[in-house]
């Protein structure tokens, strides 16, 4: 009696791995980011005269977000000052393995605010006493507190789901 054995091995389809990967990791940098802004913007930045709030609404936009406003205090509506002064976005580049998300500014006072004490004294005066976070903000603080919190439970695809038989010669 004569007997070919017939051999398989797992083969990994890179391919279709990546694909898998890269989809997922695009959804994951948007939820990423969304976190980022509610822990940052939404939470900590007041609306004065909006510009501050403004100047994230770039990356809110790319990862399908508003930003929302409070009842404006300025006499002056300055959103568009900080639509013009703020920047951020996505940077995906799959065959890069890189997926991020950006956020920057040029206005000064909100810069300014993030770390110092704006209002001189033992407490803010009225209306500055009324808001949720008085200066300094700290928002990059959180902001990464909630990244890393949120990048703890990331899972990436399994790739034994990727793994083929194949036939061996």
């Amino acid at each position: 009696m004569k007997w070919t054995p017939k051999f398989v091995a797992p083969k990994l389809d890179l391919a279709a791995y990546k694909t898998e990967l890269n989809r997922r990791m695009q959804d994951w940098i948007i939820q990423a980011a969304q976190a980022w802004l509610n822990a940052t913007v939404i939470s900590i930045i007041p609306t004065w005269s909006k510009a501050s709030r403004a100047t994230f609404q770039a990356l809110a936009r790319e990862v399908r977000m508003t930003i929302p406003y409070g009842a404006q205090r300025s006499y002056k509506d300055r959103e568009s000052l900080g639509l013009s002064t703020g920047k951020g976005g996505l940077d995906i580049k799959p065959a890069a393995f890189r997926w991020h998300f950006w956020y920057g500014t040029s206005l000064r006072y909100l810069a300014y605010n993030e770390y110092n004490k704006a209002v001189k004294g033992d407490g803010p005066p009225a209306p500055f006493g009324e808001l949720r976070h008085p200066t300094p903000y700290h928002f990059q603080e959180a902001g990464k507190k909630e990244f890393d919190t949120f990048s703890k439970y990331t899972k990436l695809p399994n790739p034994y789901k990727f793994l083929k038989l194949t036939k061996v010669k």
